[in-house]
């Protein structure tokens, strides 16, 4: 650690790009300046999409200013093919099991999205609720739940799981349900709560316990399996400050971020051995299916194939 330290010391910067809520991050940001208070840590927040795009374009230009990257998993996929993020095999990955990582150590997932199926407790009873994929093609649902309409991770990972053939029955079927689509799971976590909707389809199970502990009458089940997105962090190819970034890469996956941090104050599931939350507990009667990031080469494929069956009659 001494020499990762001593380098640090010469770099006395750091900047990372990440997806995390701002009010979240500079909270694991302020506990790392109390570590190494000699580097000044700038952060930038967007979505995937556009943290990926700005890799890229800043790549193309040489200009290597990021160090620290997190972002959504096909977008780490496609960083990582394109040469564009470091190896680095942190201590604490040891703590994560393979689907959590990547074998080759180019990222770790620092907090996961389980998809889970979520209803207004107080519109749908427990005994009524949807507890299985079966269970959402039941007639009484039909026109009633809500949908995210780009749910395209969920689909290529399901369909890897399944196989194409039986994915593709499902997902005609549930097409032929004429669920209402919006934009966003936070959003439509909102709708669900303030009773808009009965139900939704898939919704993240952090969030959703997070608005049910604010007092709302949101529920969750797990269906069998649970897809779980992937929020990954990892290292620039070419980061201006390689020690600092190391130290931060290490304090992110460190079990004090993980426990107090990720799943305690923030209500996010860790992918981390060992890490006990409340949604983690409730996640043991499903089978977790971490997201296959490797689809991202089909993205456009699996896009389509979505698209067309779901919301052809909109």
């Amino acid at each position: 650690l001494k020499p990762l330290i001593d380098g640090a010391k010469k770099e006395g910067k750091l900047q990372t790009y990440a997806i995390l809520v701002v009010s979240d991050h500079l909270q694991i940001i302020q506990r790392f300046k109390e570590k190494y208070p000699f580097i000044e840590v700038s952060l930038w927040r967007s979505t995937g999409e556009n943290i990926f795009n700005r890799v890229v374009t800043e790549a193309r230009a040489n200009a290597h200013l990021v160090d620290v990257i997190g972002t959504s998993g096909f977008q780490m996929y496609h960083l990582a093919r394109q040469g564009l993020m470091q190896r680095y095999a942190s201590p604490e990955a040891r703590y994560y099991e393979a689907g959590f990582k990547d074998p080759e150590g180019h990222w770790t997932s620092y907090y996961v999205n389980p998809l889970v199926m979520a209803y207004n407790s107080k519109m749908v009873s427990a005994a009524q609720a949807p507890k299985s994929y079966e269970d959402l093609l039941d007639p009484k649902w039909k026109g009633q739940l809500v949908m995210e309409e780009d749910e395209v991770e969920w689909f290529a990972t399901m369909s890897r799981y399944w196989g194409e053939e039986k994915t593709l029955h499902y997902l005609r079927r549930l097409a032929s349900q004429n669920f209402h689509f919006r934009k966003g799971h936070t959003l439509m976590t909102t709708l669900v709560a303030a009773g808009e909707y009965p139900g939704a389809v898939l919704l993240y199970a952090p969030q959703t316990q997070f608005t049910k502990s604010q007092g709302a009458p949101i529920e969750w089940n797990p269906p069998n399996p649970t897809v779980v997105s992937l929020s990954l962090m990892g290292i620039a190819a070419k980061a201006p400050h390689p020690n600092a970034a190391r130290l931060y890469l290490d304090h992110m996956l460190s079990e004090e971020i993980q426990r107090d941090y990720i799943s305690g104050r923030f209500f996010k599931l860790s992918a981390r051995a060992g890490v006990t939350s409340p949604v983690e507990q409730r996640l043991r009667e499903a089978k977790l299916l971490p997201a296959d990031i490797t689809q991202a080469e089909q993205l456009e494929k699996h896009s389509k194939m979505f698209r067309d069956i779901l919301l052809s009659g909109r």
